[in-house]
């Protein structure tokens, strides 16, 4: 039956079907976006081992002090290496292309790498009045090592177990041993050292709690900040090194030789710590020297350098600047304070400099709250993939010290907020912001983790655990929070991009993780000032959960048993203060500027410039759904006063979520150069009034396009599931949409899909009322008759968007697949699939069942449990 109907009279329904649609397609003067949860299904997987970063990352603080300090020694190192030099960038050439600044390093900016070239040799340090005298030379290894020491059994301190699960015993930790004479070091006399796993030894000076004492010594973040005012150090090679059991088989380990005169302390063939395996593949063979007179000696055999590593000397807590030295090399003049060589594999940026430089040629310095860096070539950022960095803080309530870093302006601008190091944009990120390619994260998920760390993630808990809500470097929201986003519909689950998860209670003791990282919660946005704590609702934390850590980054599909524990906004305000100032008086515009850096002597690529344009334009439609479109961020170097966030949603419902083959809508301002067209045929053109919108960069078919609106089809090959390579695929994804007005790119964006998004057109084109839809037999409108002459039910045609790919195929029919209920009750679907003669247009055949009474009656349409809105039928 369902077939004949379908095509009894093609010529007439294809007609009414196209009056149907380009009425419910006229262009709308504004769209309302919605957001709503429910839970969905997913493959439980035991958790991997996805990492968003590295868990080494460095603190809010010591990347502040990490860039401040090589500020100052950048300077320092340029004034003494040339003489006609005083300032860094002073001769920096700016340029800007599209709203973007474009820095050209003058040589001052950028350090290159400097590869490790001690091997072979010996560096020996002489004290010389408060400091040392270093002398380097060629010498043997000595391969009598002595007693092997075992880091992963006490008495070493393994300090990080049981705190951090993922950490084993012998990474990260120390052992102290009595050297058997008095060691004075600067000045300082010792009889004890601490060797630290990581290639350093410490010493202890009166005062020095256990808690700060153990930290410092296993540091794995080898910083020039920390060499200056952490201990009192040795770091014949300090980097992150792996003395687990696994890793100290034989003859591999780490030594102790004493004699009457001296120390001798050997890491033979210690590995690096994989945090990024296929990159962290060091072989380690050093050793050092303590001798009863003071010298100090660090030989080495090998060190296969694959990333950063520093070699020095440092009294600890020092206000000295650290003395920068080519150790080959090193001058034949006595040092006091901190003496270092840094030696690493890729380019150093000096963050600070950078950011004086652009404001050196934009006098306009106070409009800007953020600056995003970006560069075109690989740089160390020190601690990560990108980071932010928080320069001010004056909200209170936030867990989060009130401070200014910048009180009297030296960068530039008493404003600027903070700075997002966003890395290589060529080889850093896919082409697309929407691939998913840094565990759950895609381009457009990192950026907002990052600019949401000007306001997330640091609130205490009132609770004896006061930082139980808090998960990965305690400045990310725990593995086990349900942090569902706002954009999260029944179709894509989302959660915050500060991480947490989106969690099923599966009401049997366990929980499941069901989504992909996309937004911000009704609690981030409370914290960024958005919100009124009234809007935030109650939301839960697995407490004593087996399976997975809380420093976890996200990840689907994980199943986990433990304890639901309300987490309210009342709590969150009273263990950290109320939101001052509240959202009456919070900032809801803000503005950054976005800079691309490259090196002396180069020019971007016309590819590079396309790629960041369209990052930051599809950014600046991100952060506005990300926030429920409560705030705006421009990214213009010129001032802005039409706005360039667009959002896309289904033709049919208005909802956010859409899928292949299916209607869309695009709102935004400017989309065409004023001109307004509609398709006349089809197939449907790729071009209309001049403008092109591409989906993943494919040319989307266009029904009508004008300044306000743009309606398109969904093309049928954009994926709608996203694989990971730590879990089992995921059933939504997201597409990148672009729109280009004579060839050039104006607006980007994204969008949610899934495989199934089920939205029913309605007549007064609002996604809600009267359900489009025709009597199947007689081709007329409602209200309908429950019944046909002949006394058997009725059928009505529903026409709705969104049933997926399959159903805009010319012979499918995915009746079997379709549920739709009347009044909560299903009723039998005929036929579900294409609409003869228009494109991306389903039509469904719902038998009216028996009893229906007359009167108006709610429709809803699901496919693989999402439902579509709900719109009416009336019956006579």
């Amino acid at each position: 039956m369902c077939n004949r109907i379908k095509s009894s009279k093609p010529y007439l329904t294809a007609l009414l079907i196209l009056l149907l649609c380009v009425a419910s397609l006229t262009p709308a003067p504004s769209a309302h976006w919605q957001s709503a949860s429910s839970s969905s299904s997913a493959h439980d997987q035991p958790i991997s081992a996805p990492t968003q970063h590295s868990k080494k990352d460095w603190s809010q603080e010591k990347l502040l002090r990490e860039a401040w300090l090589w500020h100052q020694l950048n300077r320092q190192r340029w004034r003494a290496a040339r003489l006609g030099v005083t300032e860094v960038g002073a001769a920096v050439i700016n340029t800007d292309i599209d709203d973007l600044s474009v820095l050209q390093d003058d040589g001052t900016l950028v350090t290159p790498q400097n590869l490790f070239d001690l091997n072979g040799r010996s560096v020996q340090f002489t004290p010389a009045g408060s400091g040392y005298t270093i002398t380097s030379f060629t010498a043997p290894f000595d391969t009598n090592l002595g007693t092997k020491l075992d880091l992963t059994v006490a008495p070493a301190v393994n300090p990080k177990i049981p705190a951090i699960p993922e950490v084993e015993p012998g990474d990260d930790a120390y052992l102290t041993q009595e050297l058997g004479f008095s060691f004075n070091f600067y000045g300082v006399a010792y009889t004890s050292i601490a060797i630290s796993s990581n290639g350093n030894l410490t010493f202890r000076p009166g005062g020095v709690s256990d808690l700060v004492f153990d930290n410092d010594t296993v540091n794995s973040g080898e910083s020039l900040s920390d060499l200056q005012q952490g201990l009192p150090r040795i770091a014949p090679y300090w980097h992150d090194l792996d003395a687990r059991a696994s890793k100290t088989q034989g003859n591999n380990g780490i030594f102790i030789r004493r004699e009457s005169d001296r120390v001798l302390v050997t890491w033979n063939n210690i590995p690096d710590f994989p945090n990024n395996p296929g990159i962290d593949t060091g072989i380690h063979r050093f050793q050092v020297t303590l001798f009863k007179d003071g010298r100090i000696v660090f030989t080495y055999d090998l060190a296969q350098l694959t990333s950063t590593a520093l070699v020095g000397l440092s009294p600890g807590s020092s206000s000295q600047l650290p003395t920068l030295l080519d150790l080959s090399n090193p001058g034949s003049g006595a040092i006091s304070g901190p003496l270092v060589e840094l030696f690493s594999t890729s380019t150093r940026v000096d963050l600070f400099a950078t950011v004086q430089a652009f404001y050196a040629t934009h006098p306009n310095r106070d409009v800007y709250d953020f600056i995003y860096l970006f560069t075109d070539f690989n740089f160390n950022l020190g601690g990560g993939f990108s980071f932010y960095l928080r320069l001010r803080n004056n909200v209170t309530g936030l867990g989060q010290p009130v401070f200014d870093a910048d009180p009297n302006g030296a960068l530039g601008s008493q404003r600027l907020q903070g700075i997002l190091n966003l890395s290589n944009i060529n080889q850093a990120y896919p082409e697309l912001p929407t691939t998913r390619f840094l565990g759950a994260n895609h381009a457009l998920s990192i950026m907002g983790q990052e600019q949401g760390h000007r306001w997330l993630a640091d609130i205490k808990y009132p609770a004896a655990d006061s930082k139980l809500l808090l998960g990965r470097d305690e400045t990310h929201w725990s593995f086990f929070l349900n942090t569902e986003s706002t954009m999260s519909t029944w179709a894509a689950r989302r959660s915050s991009a500060l991480e947490g998860n989106a969690w099923r209670d599966n009401e049997n003791g366990t929980f499941t993780s069901v989504s992909l990282i996309d937004g911000f919660s009704r609690l981030d946005q409370y914290l960024m000032g958005l919100r009124p704590s009234t809007e935030v609702p109650d939301t839960f934390i697995i407490t004593n959960a087996s399976g997975g850590a809380r420093s976890n980054s996200p990840q689907p599909n994980v199943t986990v048993s433990g304890s639901k524990q309300a987490v309210q906004i009342d709590q969150i305000i009273q263990a950290n203060g109320a939101r001052n100032p509240d959202v009456a008086s919070a900032p809801k515009s803000f503005r950054a500027a976005v800079i691309l850096l490259v090196r002396s002597g180069t020019q971007p690529s016309a590819t590079t410039l396309n790629k960041v344009a369209r990052y930051r334009l599809a950014w600046e439609s991100y952060f506005a759904q990300s926030t429920d479109y409560l705030a705006s961020l421009s990214t213009g170097l010129a001032d802005q006063t039409t706005s360039r966030v667009i959002a896309a949603t289904s033709a049919a419902s208005y909802l956010p979520t859409l899928s292949p083959a299916g209607i869309a809508a695009l709102f935004g301002s400017e989309l065409t150069s004023g001109a307004t067209e509609a398709a006349t045929a089809q197939p449907l053109p790729t071009t209309l009034a001049g403008t092109q919108v591409l989906i993943n960069g494919v040319p989307a078919p266009l029904f009508f396009a004008s300044p306000q609106q743009i309606n398109f089809q969904v093309p049928r090959t954009t994926p709608a599931t996203t694989s990971l390579a730590f879990s089992s695929s995921v059933p939504s994804s997201t597409a990148t949409i672009e729109v280009l007005s004579n060839g050039k790119l104006i607006r980007a964006g994204s969008f949610q899909l899934a495989p199934a998004a089920p939205a029913i057109f309605t007549f007064n084109q609002s996604g809600t009322g009267p359900a489009a839809a025709l009597d199947a037999f007689t081709f007329t409108g409602p209200p309908f008759s429950a019944t046909r002459p002949n006394g058997e039910p009725n059928v009505i045609a529903l026409f709705c968007s969104g049933l997926g790919t399959d159903a805009t195929d010319v012979d499918g029919n995915v009746n079997a697949s379709v549920q739709v209920t009347i009044d909560g009750r299903p009723v039998t679907v005929a036929y579900a699939g294409r609409a003869p003669g228009f494109t991306g247009l389903n039509q469904i055949n719902v038998v009216l069942p028996a009893g229906l009474s007359s009167g108006t009656h709610t429709i809803v349409v699901s496919r693989n449990g999402i439902q579509s809105n709900q719109a009416t039928i009336a019956l006579r």
